[in-house]
């Protein structure tokens, strides 16, 4: 089942000035993302307005952190060349490992700051990932960035249009992996893990040690899949950036489990 992919750089127009289709999807994450962090807190007897606050800080770091992530350890030659394309927002040229860094180093910070449980606190936050994931990808789709290599499998994406992003790397009106389906997939089958996980918790950290180690393993796998050379690739070839944070990510993920598992303080009674 091939689906004819129409980029979109912009979502809608106000006279001559366009709203970019990926920032918008952006913001409708993290408005959907911040909302179900409010509702959560509540549900749990926690503080919603420091939902509300991580959404704010969420917003920003993401975005700041993606970007650096990419300029800096992507692709820095292609910046270095043409200086303005940093501020090209709609061709793309985000990182989710870097917002996901900078955006827990902001809530972290945050949580000790207002003298919050911050472990239980992250955890409530996290549980929000999924959202924005979703809805990051579903902004990839309307750019045409994060795609896929060419592929014969039955589901696939076709770019026709010759300003996308997998045109400008030669790969118009071909059968591309669905990377950018994929991830919305995996976004979902995320949120199923954490609503598991979290009524089965044992100790505060929990959620958001097994973020790192299931974005860790999925992503790292869909990662073959991608076709965006550009995102930078390493020893001949046979890894990405993206998957060597994985790497790191599940790395982390894992030391995380095994010390706050330990952490008599951060247990949750049965």
């Amino acid at each position: 089942m091939g689906v004819e992919s129409h980029m979109r750089p912009y979502i809608f127009y106000f006279g001559d000035v366009g709203v970019p289709s990926f920032f918008f999807m952006v913001m409708i994450g993290a408005l959907a993302a911040t909302f179900f962090g409010a509702y959560w807190a509540k549900r749990e007897g926690a503080d919603p307005v420091a939902m509300l606050d991580c959404g704010i800080i969420g917003v920003i770091a993401a975005i700041v952190g993606s970007r650096i992530f990419h300029i800096l350890v992507e692709n820095p030659s292609y910046y270095l060349e043409h200086p303005i394309r940093v501020f090209y927002f709609w061709q793309g040229g985000f990182v989710s490992i870097g917002a996901f860094t900078l955006t827990a180093i902001g809530w972290l910070i945050y949580f000790r700051w207002k003298k919050l449980d911050s472990w239980r606190y992250v955890d409530l936050a996290t549980m929000s990932g999924p959202i924005i994931i979703f809805f990051v990808r579903v902004g990839c789709l309307l750019v045409g960035c994060c795609y896929g290599k060419p592929t014969d499998f039955p589901i696939h994406l076709t770019f026709h249009h010759p300003a996308s992003v997998p045109a400008a790397f030669g790969y118009l009106n071909m059968s591309l992996h669905a990377t950018q389906l994929y991830n919305m997939l995996n976004a979902i089958m995320m949120m199923v893990v954490f609503l598991i996980s979290y009524k089965y918790r044992k100790f505060y950290g929990q959620i958001f040690a097994t973020f790192f180690i299931y974005y860790g393993i999925s992503r790292f796998f869909i990662e073959f899949l991608r076709g965006d050379r550009d995102r930078g690739l390493w020893f001949g070839d046979a890894l990405s950036t993206g998957q060597i944070s994985m790497m790191i990510s599940f790395v982390l993920g894992v030391v995380l489990w095994i010390i706050l598992s330990k952490r008599k303080a951060g247990r949750i009674a049965s």
